[in-house]
C-alpha cells in the first residue's frame, strides 16, 4: 500500500528552514549585542580616563591659584576691599576645586579603582570635625547647626572615615545651600537593622516629588542652580 507523503516532507523542510533562521537571526542578535556591549564598555572607559585627566589636570593649576590667594590673604599691606576680593577667589576656587575632586571620585568609581578602608569609626569627632568645617557657609545663610551622637555613644563602628565624612559634608552642604536664611540643620545617627544610619535634616524646601527620581543622576541640577554632583558621589 503506497502512501503520499510529499505535503508531510514538505512541512518537515519548511519547519526546519524555519529553525534554521531562527538560529541564524538568534546568532546575529547576539553578535550584534556582544558588539555593542564592547563598544559601550570601550566608551565608558574612555569616558572615565577622560574625566581622571582632565581632574588631575585641572586640580594642579588649581591648587596654585588658592596657594597664592591665601598668601595674599595674610599681607597686612592689602586693604579691605582687596582682602574682601580675595576672599572671593578663595571661595570660588576651594567651590570649583570640590567640584573637581568629586568628579574624579565618580571617574574612581566607574573604572572600579575606588577603594575603601575598614577602621573604626569616632562619631562624636566626625560630627565635630563636620560641624567646623561647615562653619563658614553657616555663618554666610545665617543658619544654626544641631549635632546629636547620644544614642550612638559607646559603640563600636567601623567603615571608611574619609569617605564617610565626605558623604556627611556633602550632605550637610546641600543641606545649607538648599536651605532658606536663618534656618536649621540637624546632624544625627540611630541604629537600623544593627547599623548606624547618619540623618541631616534641614528646614529647607525639599525636593519636589517629580524630582526625586533624578536626584542621583549626574550633573542634573533638579530645577536649582549647581551640578549637584554630591548627591552622585555620596551615592
Amino acid at each position: 500500500m503506497l502512501r503520499d507523503i510529499t505535503l508531510r516532507k514538505a512541512m518537515e523542510q519548511a519547519l526546519r528552514d524555519s529553525h534554521d533562521e531562527l538560529e541564524r537571526r538568534v546568532e546575529l542578535r547576539t553578535e550584534q549585542l556582544l558588539l555593542a556591549k564592547d563598544e559601550a564598555e570601550q566608551a565608558n572607559r574612555a569616558k572615565s580616563e577622560f574625566l581622571s585627566r582632565m581632574s588631575h589636570e585641572l586640580r594642579t593649576p588649581m591648587n596654585a591659584v588658592l596657594g597664592f590667594a591665601q598668601l595674599l590673604e595674610v599681607d597686612e599691606a592689602l586693604g579691605e576691599d582687596q582682602l574682601d576680593s580675595i576672599q572671593e577667589i578663595l571661595q570660588a576656587g576651594n567651590h570649583l576645586l570640590e567640584l573637581i575632586n568629586e568628579v574624579l571620585d565618580i571617574a574612581r568609581i566607574e573604572s572600579g579603582r575606588f577603594a575603601l578602608i575598614c577602621e573604626e569609626v569616632n562619631l562624636e569627632l566626625l560630627f565635630e570635625e563636620c560641624s567646623k568645617l561647615m562653619q563658614p557657609l553657616l555663618l554666610q545663610r545665617s543658619l544654626s547647626l544641631s549635632s546629636d551622637v547620644a544614642v550612638c555613644d559607646g559603640l563600636e563602628f567601623y567603615g571608611d572615615y574619609t569617605r564617610i565624612k565626605q558623604v556627611v559634608l556633602n550632605l550637610l552642604s546641600n543641606a545649607a545651600k538648599y536651605n532658606h536664611d536663618n534656618g536649621s540643620i540637624e546632624l544625627s545617627c540611630g541604629l537600623f537593622e544593627e547599623r548606624v544610619r547618619i540623618s541631616v535634616t534641614d528646614s529647607g524646601f525639599g525636593i519636589s516629588e517629580s524630582h526625586q527620581s533624578e536626584m542621583f543622576e549626574a550633573f542634573n541640577r533638579l530645577g536649582q542652580e549647581g551640578a549637584r554632583l554630591r548627591a552622585v558621589v555620596s551615592a
